[in-house]
């Protein structure tokens, strides 16, 4: 994200600095596009993002894009874009493959509305 033609692309694209969720899902919940929306996990993990409908998606799944949400200064074209994925992942033995030690990515979370947006 901090390549700066990554940036302009993504900027173009709805989908990518947008937390994404089903069109019908969303809608049955009351969201809309363009909602700020809070991911909090059953740990109490929490991450907030501006909302984006998308009618290709599984109904029981949100999307964020893994690359986004930096934070630091040293990446100015990055910084403060998206929602950032890794916030949400526990990082320890209970939630790693036995195997490989890779980290659970598939996270149970749920939604909350923050602000009308959109």
């Amino acid at each position: 994200m901090e390549q700066p033609w990554i940036d302009e692309i993504s900027r173009t694209n709805p989908y990518t600095y947008n937390i994404t969720m089903n069109r019908d899902t969303g809608t049955r919940r009351g969201l809309k596009d363009g909602n700020i929306i809070e991911v909090e996990t059953p740990s109490g993990r929490k991450v907030t993002g501006t909302l984006k409908l998308m009618a290709g998606q599984h109904p029981q799944t949100v999307g964020i894009a893994a690359c986004s949400g930096h934070w630091a200064e040293g990446q100015p074209v990055a910084r403060g874009k998206g929602t950032n994925f890794d916030n949400l992942l526990e990082l320890d033995l209970k939630h790693s493959d036995p195997v490989s030690l890779n980290i659970e990515t598939s996270i149970r979370v749920k939604v909350k509305k923050l602000t009308r947006g959109g």
